[in-house]
């Protein structure tokens, strides 16, 4: 952690004081014991302990649009990912909610290659989020950066009903006197997530419910013409996971020739699957499924399938357990499970890892500038 820092507690502690308001889930665990005692025998009976369902889910919205040189910036293209992972009770109040948004920019270079335009950590291509960004993201706005506001929307979505949530912030690109970001991304990002075959369902004791910390993962890396997004949405009950969802986005581009003296203006290939033109958005390749083509080189299925085996493989270890040095070694795309065949995942998982590890770090809690 940074010096300077401060850890800020995830909205799922908030939970805690819900039992006291009457909420159905968070109740402590019943165990009673009779004792029946005869000159022969004495028995003991333990009864179970109360258990609740409880939902996981993410969801994303990135739409793409080509923005037009400047004085200051050459043409460029820029896709915004709004990604949000929420947990739910049963009947779909929330628990917890983690929201960001990765702002991804490119720029043309040459007849072959494109470059990325904006804020970056150092020696990678990986674009800082906004939350990454805290107080660089220099909104300096009446109602505070956009972290501060964005952390406002985390905790206010605590206790309602996702669908009342959804219906609040769709079509609004204000959020109350406090919040003035845009927020219709995340209403569009949590249809995605709300829809019935994504939710992930476990059971959990139910005094175990107040303990249960959610986290996002972020990360991106650029080729010569396409930009890839990571994303990763975990929950945990102490460092053990229960659910875990991940994702990758891929933003293909186009560069055109134009002018003299040539200007290499980049633009979005709509063949690509994972492009909706007439939208205007980027799918992921879990949500184009069969269409992105994996299949037919591999032996284990395709990205969405091996998606299902990384996640099946960490539910219910720790990661350090779930990616220690010795289950892991590398090979032809990078970084792998040295059991990949038989886990069910032989692509390259570095990226993964990564934002699956970032979600953990999430899940302890926002890290805040001090006051």
């Amino acid at each position: 952690m940074n010096k300077g820092l401060k850890f800020f507690a995830p909205a799922a502690a908030i939970v805690g004081l819900m039992a006291s308001c009457g909420s159905s889930v968070v109740a402590s665990s019943s165990i009673e014991t009779t004792s029946t005692t005869s000159t022969t025998t004495s028995e003991t009976t333990s009864v179970a302990p109360e258990m609740a369902t409880i939902k996981a889910a993410h969801g994303y919205y990135a739409p793409y649009a080509i923005k037009a040189a400047t004085a200051r910036a050459p043409q460029l293209v820029q896709t915004d990912v709004d990604y949000v992972g929420v947990l739910l009770e049963d009947d779909g109040t929330i628990l917890d909610l983690k929201i960001d948004v990765m702002q991804v920019k490119a720029t043309g270079v040459d007849a072959t290659t494109t470059t990325i335009n904006g804020t970056v950590f150092p020696d990678t291509t990986d674009f800082k989020t906004k939350w990454d960004l805290l107080e660089d993201y220099n909104m300096n706005g009446e109602a505070g950066e956009w972290y501060e506001q964005a952390l406002k929307i985390e905790q206010y979505a605590v206790g309602k009903n996702i669908e009342t949530l959804i219906s609040e912030l769709n079509g609004t690109t204000t959020f109350g006197a406090d919040v003035s970001i845009t927020v219709d991304g995340f209403a569009e990002a949590l249809v995605v997530a709300s829809e019935e075959n994504n939710y992930r369902e476990f059971e959990v004791e139910a005094s175990d419910v107040e303990n249960l910390k959610l986290g996002i993962g972020m990360s991106s890396s650029h080729e010569a013409k396409r930009t890839n997004i990571n994303i990763a949405s975990v929950v945990f009950n102490g460092e053990e996971v229960l659910d875990a969802q991940i994702d990758v986005l891929q933003v293909p581009y186009t560069i055109t020739a134009v002018g003299d003296p040539v200007v290499y203006e980049v633009g979005i290939d709509t063949t690509k699957a994972q492009v909706s033109g007439e939208d205007g958005i980027i799918m992921s390749k879990v949500t184009i499924q069969d269409l992105y083509g994996m299949g037919a080189i591999s032996e284990v299925g395709e990205f969405y399938e091996q998606a299902d085996s990384f996640e099946l493989y960490v539910i219910g270890k720790t990661l350090d357990v779930a990616f220690a040095a010795s289950a892991l070694e590398t090979g032809t795309h990078g970084l792998a499970f040295i059991d990949g065949a038989a886990i069910g995942v032989t692509i390259g998982v570095s990226d993964l890892i990564a934002v699956t590890e970032e979600a953990e770090l999430i899940s302890a809690g926002r890290v805040l500038p001090t006051v």
